[in-house]
């Protein structure tokens, strides 16, 4: 089971409703600054941390050690990017991770990293 420990946060106001209530919500899921999901051509601010719906605050992560809704298979010590729909996946190439995978993750599991989506330049997958 994955854990998280100390970790940076903030709050915005979400944009939509992140919490579905089947539990399928975007919790761990990385964001924007807007209060949604990533998505392609957006810049992803943090790991959301709760399941709030619109209107309400989310609390989103944005640095320290968290969980992460992991896209694909990952391996522990892999770099990590997020992608499409929120998820993380392994970094390839010259690209700026936002963290790096301390366990072994299978595709749609939570994943325990060390992550940092402040650093400038932090990378978003396809």
């Amino acid at each position: 089971m994955s854990q998280h420990g100390r970790f940076n946060a903030i709050q915005v106001v979400a944009g939509a409703d992140l919490n579905t209530g089947d539990g399928t919500g975007a919790q761990y899921k990385a964001v924007t600054v807007a209060g949604v999901i990533a998505a392609s051509g957006t810049t992803a601010i943090g790991l959301l941390q709760n399941k709030p719906k619109s209107g309400e605050d989310a609390s989103i992560g944005y640095e320290g050690h968290m969980r992460g809704v992991a896209g694909a298979a990952i391996t522990a010590g892999a770099r990590l990017i997020s992608t499409t729909s929120g998820y993380l996946i392994t970094a390839v190439g010259a690209v700026v991770p936002c963290g790096r995978a301390l366990a072994t993750a299978s595709s749609g599991a939570t994943v325990e990293g060390l992550f940092n989506f402040s650093a400038a330049g932090v990378s978003s997958g396809p």
